[in-house]
C-alpha cells in the first residue's frame, strides 16, 4: 500500500513556488514529451487525443485513476503530477 502525501507538503518537498496550483495527475508520453488530452472507450473502438500543451492535459481525479489508464495503454506512458506555476508548467513522476 502506497503511502499517501499532501500536495502541499509534495510541494515544499519539490521546492515549487508558493504560487505552483496543482493542475492534477495527468498521463504523460515521455519519448514524444505530449499529455493524454481526451480518450474515449466505446462499442466502435478507443480514441486517444495527445497534446504538446500542458493547458490541454485530462486531470485524472486521483492518481490511481491514471495508472489505471497507463496498464491499459498500449504504449510507454507514465502518470505525473501537473503544477501551473503561471507562465509554466512543472511535470513530476508519481512515485
Amino acid at each position: 500500500m502506497r503511502e499517501k502525501i499532501k500536495i502541499v507538503d509534495l510541494m515544499k518537498r519539490l521546492e515549487l513556488p508558493n504560487y505552483a496550483q496543482f493542475v492534477g495527475f495527468v498521463v504523460h508520453l515521455p519519448h514524444s514529451d505530449e499529455f493524454l488530452s481526451h480518450y474515449t472507450y466505446n462499442d466502435f473502438g478507443e480514441g486517444f487525443i495527445w497534446s504538446k500543451v500542458p493547458d490541454l492535459a485530462h486531470s485524472f481525479e486521483s492518481q490511481s485513476k491514471a495508472e489505471k489508464f497507463v496498464k491499459s495503454y498500449r504504449k510507454s506512458s507514465v502518470v505525473g503530477l501537473l503544477f501551473d506555476l503561471g507562465d509554466s508548467y512543472s511535470l513530476h513522476l508519481a512515485d
